[in-house]
């Protein structure tokens, strides 16, 4: 049993003490993080989830300070700070239950408020844990909570936030990962409740506040105690100080996954891996937290957190061309600052303690819980409208959009000339008379790159017409869909309950499930038939803006097929050799690239499946003199055998056989792309990264995003051997490949299409295909039609593979249609910074008051003397 009030204590009841606040911290993650996600689903805009996420601040304000206040003033048989904490969790057990389940916006934001105003009511936690603990071990209790927070948050983001999409099944109902998560945490605080009401005990302390009369007017008197006033300052300077609070959790939601468009579970692994590295740190840090002189090492920590955070935005936004961190960015530079707030914390909390009497310590508390969450209110909403005005100021205007790619590069300042220097107009709604001319200003131009590379000048860019009209039938569909949401989710359920249901023989409860889904889907259809309508519209005023752009722009904007430099038929050698084993993808990926390396027009290796064991395949271009593909089978062959043995000696059972020479024919292509192919910009971490790896093992290639098309171009039965490279300094992409043969096809030509192909349509691009192609040196058994019909459908599939690594092929449009307001979240770093410069100059002003005698330190002088 815990007992509260003694001088000295067990290091194990430090442990049990900071559990509460260790598993609160678990649901201060979720209905942070998560509840970012939950609450997206009704509301956009970065504003309107600050607000949000900031109105139970505004009851926080009154029922956190109240319940510390009179945790200070009372007494009963259970204590005075336990039923507190008890009837505050059981609040917050009810709320985080309640929050998956809510099927529409107003539900959500009730259970929201519930729980923080539970949570405001369990307040006392923090002074029954500074009771528990005497003020000479609070710097190794606090780095106690710490560590136990860290464990938690790495629970959360590794294990827990990832999960938040998925769907399972168990025993025939649907388990959602979102109640996951809420009930997990649930879970966890009914555990702890139990710890807090069988494990530990208050002595009575008999305080003279207890039975004192209570009136707004003593309230206010006991609150700004001459003893306590000073001290509000610190905490007011932590607040401000804060990053984690300033920032506010939901902002490093949207900054991970909707700016730098990383995934739920990839910003988790990447919080988690900090969290791991935390866990030992801190228990490192806590044998010093006792030991560092408190004030000072305070403002030295919150100097070098600004100064970090500082840097951190500068080299995002003024090193990183595309202004996104990698994840072992992000990692490095977070754990600094991580490390930097674990030391604030250590030191921040014992010392504003340390000046706070302990029948003064739920007062203290109710008052700096107002500071606190006022200043919540404050940073958390600031920093909401900051972000939405520098978006409103400085990003590219919402409206119709369309993305060109021009034959030259272009200025940024002269395509803007050009363009205001033409009459524009906004689309002609129905019923209008006549269409409405728009203001130059209203259009914007800026370089687009799908790598987010930022430039002045380009070949492709962003062309946008600020509409009002079609912003707000934007907001209306983004309201519609909000409303058929809930819907669609609730005939969900109902129709698989319906499933269940058949699945049991249950024939009635299935049919009553199916009649109460019907006018369910009846309304989602309406609410679907209007967000289709809006589409349709948002589609044509785009379309309008396309044509004008088309026409403004004229014969500067690259022609479709123009894209194809060159397009070609060439003769190709497979040569086969037997290996002891079957090699792995990685040998086979080193040995590919040792092989390039060596033999320039070498295409592709891979593993051969003979019927008595395995091989390797090796595709190389070849010539039309059989002299020299004699000696390039042999140089081919010494190269192999040099791969085998250096890169996978396990493959050679001996001298490695070549079995077999095949002719083929390949198909090359040639085509413009907007980005930069290759990794071309390596910031000064990721070099420092990669020189490190290089001591273990080779450093990420910057042809990897290469490699990575040419494995998704490789498709079984279609194309076996695919080589995709980039000329040094070109925005080209190379592409060799050989299609899989059919028994029906000669040796040396390209299979006819299979089935699975597409027919291509009859448009610019494949007619110059067929332009190149036709000049192109084939052999004689090579199938035209075929051979063009392959081509076609090969190069959609590069399109969509190189897509896929933020790499376009360029064409005369790239996409069309409506664009909303977009929003630059790391914008908010410029916010904080300037409320953290306040924040350090207030310490300052605190350790004025304390030289002059207006602040001392009663909770150590009280300790000590009793």
């Amino acid at each position: 049993m815990i007992i509260t009030c003694r001088k000295k204590i067990p290091l194990r009841w430090i442990g049990f003490s900071v559990l509460p606040g260790a598993s609160v911290s678990l649901n201060t993650a979720v209905v942070g993080a998560a509840f970012v996600f939950s609450v997206k689903k009704f509301v956009e805009n970065p504003a309107g989830v600050a607000f949000v996420l900031s109105l139970p601040g505004f009851l926080a304000i009154i029922f956190a300070p109240l319940s510390s206040f009179l945790s200070d003033r009372i007494w009963t048989r259970f204590g005075r700070r336990k039923p507190f904490v008890i009837s505050g969790g059981i609040g917050m057990i009810i709320a985080l239950t309640a929050m998956p389940l809510a099927p529409n916006f107003w539900l959500l934001v009730a259970a929201y408020v519930l729980y923080h105003i539970s949570d405001g009511l369990s307040a006392p936690r923090d002074p029954l844990q500074q009771e528990i603990v005497p003020p000479s071990e609070r710097g190794r209790a606090t780095g106690t909570l710490t560590w136990c927070q860290n464990l938690a948050i790495v629970v959360f983001y590794s294990v827990m936030l990832g999960r938040f999409d998925d769907v399972r099944f168990f025993a025939g109902f649907p388990l959602h990962g979102e109640s996951v998560i809420y009930w997990s945490a649930a879970l966890l605080l009914i555990v702890t409740l139990l710890l807090v009401i069988l494990g530990i005990k208050e002595i009575d302390p008999k305080s003279s506040l207890v039975g004192q009369r209570l009136s707004p007017r003593g309230i206010v008197r006991s609150l700004f105690d001459r003893e306590l006033r000073p001290v509000y300052l610190l905490v007011l300077s932590h607040g401000l100080l804060n990053f984690f609070v300033g920032f506010g959790p939901f902002l490093t939601t949207l900054l991970y996954t909707d700016q730098w468009n990383y995934s739920k579970q990839e910003m988790g692994t990447n919080v988690a891996i900090g969290g791991v590295v935390n866990l030992f740190i801190i228990g490192l840090l806590t044998f010093f937290a006792d030991k560092l002189p408190r004030m000072r090492a305070l403002r030295v920590l919150i100097a070098l957190s600004l100064l970090w955070n500082a840097f951190y935005f500068c080299y995002v936004n003024l090193i990183l061309p595309d202004k996104r961190p990698s994840l072992v960015e992000i990692i490095i530079f977070g754990e600094v600052l991580s490390i930097i707030s674990i030391l604030v914390g250590l030191v921040y909390m014992p010392l504003i303690y340390d000046y706070v009497r302990r029948n003064k310590m739920g007062t203290f508390a109710a008052g700096m819980q107002i500071t606190t969450r006022g200043t919540q209110l404050f940073t958390l909403n600031g920093i909401g409208v900051f972000v939405w005005a520098y978006a409103a100021l400085f990003q590219p205007p919402a409206g119709e959009s369309t993305r060109v790619v021009l034959r030259e590069n272009t200025d940024r300042t002269a395509l803007l000339q050009t363009l205001r220097q033409n009459t524009w107009q906004y689309p002609r709604d129905e019923g209008s008379a006549a269409p409405i001319s728009a203001p130059p200003s209203a259009i914007s131009a800026e370089v687009w790159q799908a790598d987010g590379i930022a430039a002045k000048q380009g070949r492709a860019w962003e062309i946008r017409l600020r509409d009002k009209n079609s912003e707000k039938l934007a907001a209306e569909k983004i309201r519609l869909e909000k409303l058929r949401s809930p819907l669609l989710v609730s005939e969900k359920r109902l129709l698989d309950s319906a499933l269940v249901a058949d699945a049991r023989g249950e024939g009635k409860a299935a049919a009553e499930a199916r009649e109460a889904a019907q006018p369910l889907h009846v309304e989602a259809g309406k609410f679907g038939a209007q967000i289709e309508t809006i589409d349709r519209e948002l589609a044509r005023r785009a379309e309008n803006l396309r044509a004008q752009i088309t026409t403004a722009l004229g014969a500067r904007l690259l022609s479709d097929g123009e894209q194809i430099s060159k397009a070609a038929l060439a003769p190709a050698l497979i040569i086969e050799f037997s290996t002891a084993q079957r090699a792995n993808t990685r040998s086979v990926e080193r040995m590919l690239d040792q092989l390039h390396r060596s033999i320039p027009q070498s295409i592709d290796m891979r593993v051969l499946k003979r019927d008595a064991g395995y091989g390797l395949a090796v595709s190389v271009l070849a010539s039309r003199d059989s002299a020299e593909n004699t000696a390039l089978i042999e140089r081919v062959s010494a190269a192999v055998t040099h791969a085998v043995e250096k890169r996978a000696p396990e493959l050679r059972g001996g001298p490695l056989t070549r079995l077999s020479v095949r002719e083929t024919t390949a198909l090359q292509l040639q085509l413009e792309v907007v980005e930069q192919p290759t990794g071309g910009y390596l910031s000064p971490v990721t070099r420092a990264v990669n020189a490190i790896l290089g001591w273990f093992d080779h450093a990420p290639s910057p042809t990897r995003n290469l490699d990575a098309i040419a494995r998704s171009l490789r498709v079984p039965g279609q194309t076996t051997d695919v080589r995709v490279n980039a000329p040094a300094g070109e925005h080209t992409l190379s592409v060799v490949a050989i299609f899989a043969e059919s028994s029906t096809s000669a040796p040396t030509a390209i299979p006819a299409a299979s089935a699975d192909d597409i027919v291509p349509r009859d448009d610019a691009i494949t007619a110059r295909l067929r332009q190149l192609l036709g000049t192109s040196p084939t052999g004689p058994a090579v199938d035209a039609p075929a051979t063009l019909r392959r081509a076609r459908s090969f190069y959609d599939r590069i399109e969509s593979a190189a897509a896929a690594q933020r790499i376009t092929v360029a064409r005369s449009v790239l996409a069309t249609g409506y664009a909303p307001l977009k929003y630059d979240y790391m914008s908010g770093y410029i916010w904080v910074l300037g409320l953290g410069v306040v924040g350090l100059w207030l310490t300052y002003v605190f350790g004025g008051i304390e030289k002059r005698g207006g602040v001392s330190k009663r909770g150590v002088e009280e300790a000590a003397a009793s």
